[in-house]
């Protein structure tokens, strides 16, 4: 069992890394992008990708400059700033998405095979979900 789930990780791994490499990112640009779905501060994102906020700003900075992400002021903390995708910022995230959803090695699952397949994941790692 434990030599499926760890051929399949690899596999999902190799699938969104090329995927990625695809937009010439980096797989700590996408998860960023991933995340950025909603504004949020550098400490969020830093706690979202499990990282400290010196390599989130490095990070940013790297999207900042590509024009697909802009630091603007907080709405409800003046001393903090928020992280927010541009235009092409959320263009370049809807395409990630979407090409991280086809091909994957789970396409060949139904809808209902892995809806399945995700509660039983859930139930393993002990993180059971309400149905949705």
């Amino acid at each position: 069992m434990r030599g499926l789930v760890t051929e399949l990780s690899r596999r999902l791994d190799a699938h969104q890394r090329g995927r990625i490499a695809e937009l010439d990112l980096t797989p700590t640009q996408a998860k960023a992008l991933e995340e950025l779905g909603e504004p949020k501060t550098a400490r969020e994102l830093a706690g979202a990708l499990c990282c400290e906020p010196p390599n989130v700003t490095y990070v940013i900075s790297k999207l900042e400059k590509q024009g697909m992400v802009v630091r603007q002021p907080h709405p409800l903390d003046g001393r903090a700033k928020q992280l927010v995708l541009t235009e092409a910022g959320r263009e370049l995230r809807l395409d990630l998405l979407r090409r991280m959803g086809t091909e994957s090695p789970l396409d060949h699952l139904s809808h209902e095979e892995r809806a399945a397949l995700r509660d039983d994941l859930l139930k393993a790692l002990g993180r059971d979900e309400p149905p949705r």
